[in-house]
This record gives C-alpha cells, structure tokens and sequence, in this order.
C-alpha cells in the first residue's frame, strides 16, 4: 500500500470509539454493503474512517482490492448513498477525503 496516498487527512488525536470490524458488521446487519466489490472497497478503507477523515487515490483501492477503477467508482457511490460515509471534498491533488456521517 502506498501510505503517503492513503492516510487519515489529519492525524488522530485520540483511539477510534468504534474497530473497523464493529463498522463492517454494523453496515453488513443494516444490507448496507451488499455485494462482494462494495464489502472489498469497504474493509480497505474501514480502518482509515474509523480513526477521522481519509484520503485516498482510486487507483490505490484498485491496485489493492483488484478491482478496475470503474467498479471503485461504483462501490464508492454506493457507500456514500447508503449513509455509511460521505465525501467532504478533495485534497489539491485531487483525492477525494471521506468521512464517516
């Protein structure tokens, strides 16, 4: 993984209220990641959200979930209209930051 690509967009201050794991079965109990792409795309960037808001390069998921850019994309929109993150806006090289809602 290319860490200076994917990382919390400000540092933490203080230990996640919540694991990644308890974020992915939460969202799984709700059918709120519903196929397989969406659960990838989600368990790659779970443990960046639960710490604050993250940023990362599309690319950087698709290298390492193994998915194309285009079903990044997607899985990405179905996230963000399922309520389990929102973009808050982009870093000026253009990756986009999400946060948890």
């Amino acid at each position: 993984m290319n860490v200076h690509r994917f990382r919390p967009a400000v540092p933490a201050t203080e230990a996640p209220s919540i694991t990644p794991q308890e974020l992915l079965a939460g969202w799984r109990a709700r059918n709120l990641v519903v196929t397989e792409d969406v659960h990838a795309v989600a368990a790659y960037l779970a443990p960046a959200l639960v710490r604050g808001p993250v940023r990362c390069q599309l690319e950087d998921v698709a290298t390492r979930t193994g998915l194309t850019l285009d079903r990044v994309r997607d899985c990405l929109r179905m996230l963000i209209r399922r309520g389990c993150m929102r973009q808050t806006g982009c870093t000026p090289d253009g990756a986009p930051v999400y946060v948890l809602p």
